[in-house]
């Protein structure tokens, strides 16, 4: 382990002091590429109510729900903490390689020390690492990537890690993807995906069990920095398989599908750009977003061969940025996020029962922010007010009832050093 830590240190020092690098094993074959970018980070967080977040913090979801004192009545957990990240530093390489089979051949390797787990923060974890052929009309993209969900051409450029989970889906997977551009205003993308460290929450193999891929159909109209909407439908198939709960075993080869739609648009006007998103489905936890599955109300005291029931969630945004010149950039972000309970009752109170913010009716977020950027260095300060009704109750259907709302105030400070 030691040997493979010296490695990775040696590798990263060596590539900080390289730019480029052409390598040819003889005169007759093309040149390859390689050109290195990243940036350093520094984060200083400030939190106003103890919440729901990972890597100490730099993924925040929402403010936890109250915990009160029973005797005193006390909120426990409306205390500030505060908290300095580097974690998210990150470090990259692109490849430029030579034409195969009449396409351009390129590929890219990322990774940062955000890990793939709580418990492993710190380490280093691949981010992204795909190899890409590209045609006049298509391309094949094959290796870890965005997930078509996140869409790449329209997300929030909130300060915050993240990307704005849960209001906006998150997710890095292993796939194949074909991009098909037949005019310069359209663009259809279709991808099946396996699912890796973005798993659905349960049993992590749920879907390689199911043998199945995600599968995600796009379409981009527009298509262009200054004008692009469109639309995303996709379907997965999970199996749990198995679950064990003190000692007792669960067990069912049953499936459960699962469909997520979404529509997007951006549209920039001059130093103006205005962009939105709305998504909808059923367990869309993959996402890092609201949602779950679970035991059938029905099947509650079977033990093996029971069926599921989903989750429905949605969750939408929109953010407004505006350039005021080369240096300063302001931008506000607000959005919300529903769990909308099931359509079939589900056992909530049994060990097949699993979700994230399932007992949200509703969560909120809103976010100015301002940016200050010099050649390659930028500082940014950024104010979140993050809002979380939470359920005391489920009823059958898994839809939360009898409110109580918890708000968190969080500022960021941030500065970033891009090479």
């Amino acid at each position: 382990m030691n040997n493979v830590k010296a490695f990775l240190v040696v590798t990263i020092a060596s590539a900080l002091f390289v730019t480029k690098v052409n390598a040819q094993s003889n005169d007759d074959e093309p040149k390859k590429s390689l050109s290195f970018y990243g940036y350093v980070s520094y984060e200083a967080i400030f939190d106003s109510h103890e919440s729901v977040f990972t890597r100490d913090g730099d993924l925040y979801l929402y403010p936890a729900a109250p915990i009160y004192h029973v005797q005193s009545g006390e909120l426990l957990n409306d205390n500030p903490q505060l908290e300095m990240l580097s974690l998210q530093s990150r470090l990259g390489v692109r490849i430029a390689g030579p034409d195969v089979l009449g396409a351009k051949l390129t590929g890219m390797v990322e990774t940062d020390f955000f890990a793939t787990k709580e418990e492993y923060k710190h380490h280093l974890r691949i981010r992204h690492a795909l190899m890409k052929l590209q045609w006049e009309k298509a391309s094949l993209t094959m290796g870890q990537y965005w997930h078509p969900m996140f869409t790449p051409e329209v997300f929030p450029h909130v300060i915050s890690f993240g990307a704005a989970a849960p209001f906006n889906p998150l997710n890095r997977s292993p796939q194949i993807r074909l991009d098909y551009t037949p005019s310069k205003s359209l663009k259809l993308v279709l991808a099946a995906l396996a699912h890796g460290y973005h798993s659905s929450v349960g049993p992590e193999a749920a879907q390689r069990n199911s043998a199945l891929p995600d599968l995600q159909l796009q379409l981009h109209v527009g298509n262009s920095p200054t004008f692009n909407t469109g639309v995303t439908v996709g379907y997965m198939w999970l199996q749990p398989l198995l679950q064990v709960d003190n000692d007792d075993v669960y067990r069912s080869r049953e499936f459960i599908g699962a469909y997520n739609l979404q529509w997007f648009g951006r549209l920039k006007l001059n130093k103006l750009a205005v962009q939105a998103k709305v998504s909808y489905g059923e367990n869309m936890s993959q996402f890092v977003m609201l949602g779950g599955y679970g035991r059938l109300l029905d099947d509650a005291a079977e033990m093996y061969d029971y069926g599921y029931a989903n989750i429905l969630s949605t969750a939408s945004w929109v953010e407004v940025m505006y350039s005021f010149n080369d240096n300063w950039d302001f931008g506000f972000f607000g959005g919300m996020a529903s769990a909308l309970g099931s359509k079939d009752k589900v056992d909530t109170q049994g060990p097949i029962w699993y979700n994230r913010g399932a007992n949200i009716t509703n969560a909120y977020r809103w976010s100015p922010r301002l940016v200050y950027s010099q050649k390659s260095v930028s500082f940014a300060l950024e104010y979140l007010y993050n809002s979380a009704n939470y359920g005391a109750t489920l009823d059958e259907y898994a839809k939360p009832d009898d409110f109580t709302t918890t708000i968190n105030h969080r500022v960021l400070v941030s500065a970033k050093y891009s090479f």
